[in-house]
């Protein structure tokens, strides 16, 4: 039997030689050697090393079959891609994204998502009734271009300027600012903004809150000792989790020069142990 080499470039030539026959749209990239269809207004570009693989052990007068029935197999791919994409019209305008708490590892490798620092991720969503957040095989069998790129665009230009800002009141006298819209599932996106929604200079940082996904608390930290803020805060967040039928996170946060902590309190004293980062800004 010829080398592996030798097979590889036989079954590619019977490919190029079977696709004018059985797939006319389709053609064989000679750079790439990969096997191109058209999904709408995009294309698949689709390996050919597992059809290889399938006639590596073959005679090869069985190799026809093998590429017939892998070509019907990709073209079938593509035909189930293509209803999907007209069912959400544009598709590539329908992603954002949503801050989440941090995933299991596996679903972490399931999803279009990405770290925010060593608390959250930020996660790819199709925004669609039969959307939901992004799998990477999803993402692939609907060849989206860009997904991260285009949910982030999509998100500040299209889903920040729709959350309400409200201000709601707070311990010590002050007032906590509740970002969101109801029904969305999409205003945990707000920390990647803030400063649309912090304008003002916060040298102290900034506490949040992230109890659903439909709402984020926002509490500018003022000079002067945080302790009965960050614990009206937290009682807060963690009563807005309890009710709330999207719960995102019960935990409170404190955003200071782009480094996200939590917030957590002595047993015996109930002060604040402040995140590490924050620490030197209010000594």
């Amino acid at each position: 039997m010829s080398d592996r080499a030798d097979i590889a470039s036989d079954v590619r030539a019977l490919i190029a030689d079977l696709l004018p026959v059985l797939v006319p749209h389709a053609m064989l990239d000679a750079d790439t050697g990969r096997l191109v269809l058209p999904v709408g207004a995009a294309h698949a570009d689709i390996p050919v090393e597992p059809v290889i693989e399938r006639c590596a052990p073959l005679p090869s007068h069985a190799w026809p079959s093998q590429v017939e029935a892998w070509l019907a197999e990709k073209v079938a791919q593509v035909t189930a891609a293509l209803a999907e994409r007209r069912e959400f019209g544009q598709v590539e305008q329908l992603l954002r994204v949503q801050v989440v708490p941090r995933l299991p590892e596996p679903e972490r490798g399931r999803l279009m998502c990405t770290p925010y620092g060593d608390l959250l991720d930020v996660v790819v969503v199709l925004d669609h009734e039969n959307g939901g957040r992004l799998t990477r095989e999803r993402a692939d069998r609907l060849v989206l271009t860009d997904p991260g790129g285009n949910a982030l665009a999509n998100t500040f230009g299209l889903e920040l300027p729709r959350f309400a800002v409200t201000e709601r009141p707070l311990g010590e006298g002050g007032t906590v600012r509740v970002v969101g819209r109801p029904g969305s599932v999409l205003a945990t996106s707000v920390l990647l903004g803030l400063d649309r929604f912090v304008p003002e200079p916060t040298p102290h940082g900034v506490l949040v809150g992230l109890p659903r996904y439909s709402e984020v608390l926002l509490y500018p930290v003022r000079a002067g000792g945080p302790a009965g803020a960050a614990r009206a805060m937290a009682d807060l967040v963690a009563a807005g989790y309890d009710q709330a039928a999207d719960r995102c996170d019960r935990r409170l946060f404190w955003y200071s020069e782009e480094q996200l902590g939590v917030v957590e309190f002595g047993r015996l004293t109930g002060r604040p142990k402040l995140p590490r980062p924050v620490r030197r800004l209010l000594r």
